[in-house]
């Protein structure tokens, strides 16, 4: 039986209350924890009862909860026979009829193992206190949910034979465990790891080698990509570490493991996907008729390889290895780049050296048995226009896209497709209705902001955008437009996004206000 199961069985107490615990508290499936307010048990999940509004938290977002109050029918909804129980004083517990004291003591046990795992995760979530497991190519530290942790160790020990084995890679004798760091949060993540704002993750090359991930609780799957993309730059360094391989290559071939897909049941991976976000840039560029030549792209310096020349990379890699001519000779020519003596090598920073992009080319032809790179580029061209978006991931990538360049039209399109194909994450209704907020159709905008707060209702984000949207339609005072920014804040009191929102707003005034001195006017 899960922990929800066995927390929600005794819910099912409906006729005699329990003295109430210090503090109810709730654990969700994400790693998010609420405490505090008061809470009760419904059918469909747990309320959450805060002063300026209820939250319900569905039933599948909980993973324990300790909680005693609960809703439900009296004795007008009950048999004759189950009245001449409650007669007898017996109450139902798990489908059965048992004295209120074996209830009481099989709740308490129940409130007091939920409440003791409620307490163990908060304190792990400080570094300090960080759990620790080793396997047998790495050595983890994190503080995320122990659970999901174990998925993720064992996605990378997979990934750890099955790439070196397709790829003959034989760790350097003395190859010690790996370090990886993994953090619960974005915010916890750049304060402990140090990593600057839009580095989603990395892996430290020089000593102490480490790799830092984070977990994204509202897109799992970028979690995953990260892990595939940065674990690779581990494993190809693995071939020299003394060598540094170009971005465009490097990077390239990481973004082609990063769409690897991950099955946790089975403990398999699959390759060679599609990445829709990067998909979906080099088809704005190509609408816009600019493509990317082949030779420019491996002479870029790496301080100039931006998120386009990403997208262009992957797609030029996923042609190689996807093509039976190709496939072989491109992964000769990505080993020989790091160990063939016969490639001229100039030195790096710290004690590495690289290849010059002209011994980059002349490999690169060598080994696809080329004279020359043109037919090659004409080819990948020809392949990029067969590729096509197969779910609804490649059209939400896009609708960010379009919506950070300023064109919401554009965007309210392809995260309206996005969610017609079946895309359920709150990110995507919420940026949905920022979309049609930029066009000032309020209630479209307020509809799709109603329905990110229904998937995901402790995102204080999404009540302060709502919030706005109705303050663009009625007077500033209005009630409703505060309590919901009230409510924001008392759900989300941590996220600094809801501060920087909310700025010098007089919400945010109360909030911090001083409570007057006693006996003072």
């Amino acid at each position: 039986m899960t922990s929800w199961n066995v927390a929600a069985t005794a819910g099912l107490i409906l006729f005699l209350a329990l003295p109430a615990p210090a503090q109810d508290m709730v654990e969700l499936q994400d790693g998010r924890i609420v405490s505090g307010p008061k809470m009760t048990r419904t059918g469909d999940g747990i309320t959450v009862h805060y002063r300026n509004g209820e939250i319900l938290i569905p039933k599948d977002m909980v993973r324990i909860a300790s909680v005693t109050g609960s809703e439900g029918g009296g004795q007008e909804s009950l048999s004759d026979e189950d009245k001449a129980q409650l007669e007898k004083g017996l109450v139902r517990l798990k489908g059965r009829w048992v004295k209120a004291a074996v209830r009481d003591r099989t709740l308490k046990r129940i409130r007091d193992k939920s409440r003791k795992k409620i307490e163990e995760a908060m304190k792990r979530r400080h570094w300090r206190n960080r759990y620790k497991l080793r396997t047998r190519n790495f050595a983890f530290e994190y503080t995320i949910n122990p659970e999901k942790a174990k998925e993720y160790a064992d996605l990378m020990e997979v990934y750890f034979k099955v790439f070196t084995k397709e790829w003959k890679i034989r760790p350097p004798s003395g190859t010690k465990k790996l370090k990886v760091c993994f953090y619960h949060d974005p915010e916890y993540y750049h304060q402990v790891s140090g990593a600057p704002r839009g580095v989603i993750g990395y892996f430290r090359f020089v000593a102490p080698k480490e790799l830092n991930f984070y977990y994204e609780r509202l897109d799992e799957r970028m979690t995953i990509d990260v892990m595939f993309h940065e674990t690779n730059h581990y494993l190809t360094h693995l071939i020299n570490p003394k060598f540094l391989y170009p971005s465009w290559v490097n990077e390239s071939l990481a973004e082609y493991y990063g769409a690897s897909h991950w099955d946790p049941k089975k403990k398999k991976m699959s390759v060679g996907h599609i990445q829709e976000g990067r998909l979906t840039v080099i088809q704005d560029a190509i609408s816009n008729d600019n493509w990317q030549m082949l030779e420019p792209l491996i002479e870029l310096e790496k301080s100039a390889f931006n998120a386009t020349h990403y997208a262009w990379g992957w797609s030029f890699v996923h042609f190689l290895l996807q093509n039976k001519k190709y496939a072989k000779g491109f992964k000769r020519f990505y080993i020989a780049l790091a160990k063939d003596k016969s490639i001229k090598r100039k030195t790096w920073n710290f004690d590495m050296v690289t290849a010059e992009p002209s011994e980059q080319i002349k490999a690169l032809k060598k080994h696809l048995k080329l004279k020359s790179l043109d037919a090659l580029e004409k080819a990948w061209h020809e392949y990029i226009k067969g590729l096509k978006a197969t779910s609804h991931r490649g059209w939400t990538r896009g609708g960010a896209l379009y919506l950070s360049r300023g064109m919401p039209l554009k965007a309210r399109r392809f995260f309206e497709t996005a969610i017609k194909m079946g895309n359920k994450n709150p990110i995507t209704y919420y940026n949905l209705g920022r979309a049609c907020l930029q066009k000032r159709d309020y209630p479209a905008a307020e509809e799709a902001f109603r329905n990110a707060i229904a998937i995901d209702p402790l995102n204080g984000v999404f009540y302060v955008r709502l919030a706005r949207c109705r303050e663009s339609q009625t007077d500033e005072k209005d009630e409703e437009v505060r309590r919901l920014k009230r409510l924001a804040l008392e759900i989300d009191p941590h996220n600094d996004e809801v501060i920087r929102m909310l700025g010098f707003d007089d919400i945010l005034k109360e909030a911090f206000a001083k409570p007057p001195k006693k006996g003072g006017s």
